[in-house]
């Protein structure tokens, strides 16, 4: 599935649609690196994330978002923060969310090691989130084309293209190991540190994007619990 299929079923351009996965998928990101300060939620995004169903849908979407927003409330108020600054309204973009959170999920798998994201062909949405959410991996140079690829097209949304942080190996040697450590339950806390650093680098922690969902997911987390 690529943008102009999702577009069309909520009657958007492809530009709009675009518009609207720029704004969102920090936000989205950014609740999966909260969530992960805990090691319940770490644990339940990689079970998540190495388990769950990789088509891209809104019930597994749904699903993420219980998991990193708690609330529909908070869903609802991303919605309506991010409407003015993306020029779509702030129902769509709320229909959009678990999608959006469907996708997200699908690469993490991708990049933290459980086999492919969502399924997609030429220009899908698991390739255009690959860099994306490549959390700093060194981007290959795409080929131009008139209209700019998709994976262009949003190739900077979480400021993928800086140096990928090393992060330690587990005492198994391996990422695969870490993770069984941190599913398993009573990992070591190297292993959870380590896998907090490898999900921040996923999912694009300490860019500017990333900095500026935080504040935004922050701001309205407090307004819904206020």
């Amino acid at each position: 599935m690529d943008l102009s299929a999702i577009g069309r079923q909520f009657g958007l351009s492809e530009e709009q649609t675009r518009a609207a996965f720029d704004a969102l998928t920090p936000v989205v990101a950014s609740g999966m690196r909260r969530s992960a300060q805990s090691e319940t939620g770490l644990q339940d995004i990689l079970n998540s994330a190495l388990n769950g169903n990789r088509e891209v849908d809104t019930a597994s979407g749904n699903d993420v978002l219980g998991q990193i927003f708690g609330s529909k409330d908070v869903s609802r108020g991303v919605a309506q923060q991010l409407s003015a600054s993306s020029g779509i309204g702030a129902a769509v973009l709320k229909q959009l969310l678990p999608i959006v959170a469907s996708v997200v999920m699908g690469q993490v798998a991708k990049k933290m090691g459980g086999g492919a994201a969502a399924p997609s062909g030429g220009g899908g949405l698991g390739d255009i989130l690959g860099d994306i959410l490549g959390g700093g991996q060194q981007r290959q140079q795409q080929p131009q084309s008139g209209g700019g690829g998709l994976g262009d097209i949003l190739s900077d949304i979480l400021g993928g293209g800086g140096q990928q942080r090393q992060a330690p190996q587990s005492q198994g040697g391996s990422l695969e190991d870490m993770l069984k450590d941190i599913l398993g339950g009573g990992a070591q806390p190297e292993a959870m540190d380590q896998g907090r650093r490898r999900l921040d680098d996923v999912l694009g922690g300490g860019t500017q994007r990333g900095d500026d969902a935080d504040i935004l997911l922050d701001s309205v987390t407090r307004s819904v619990r206020q």
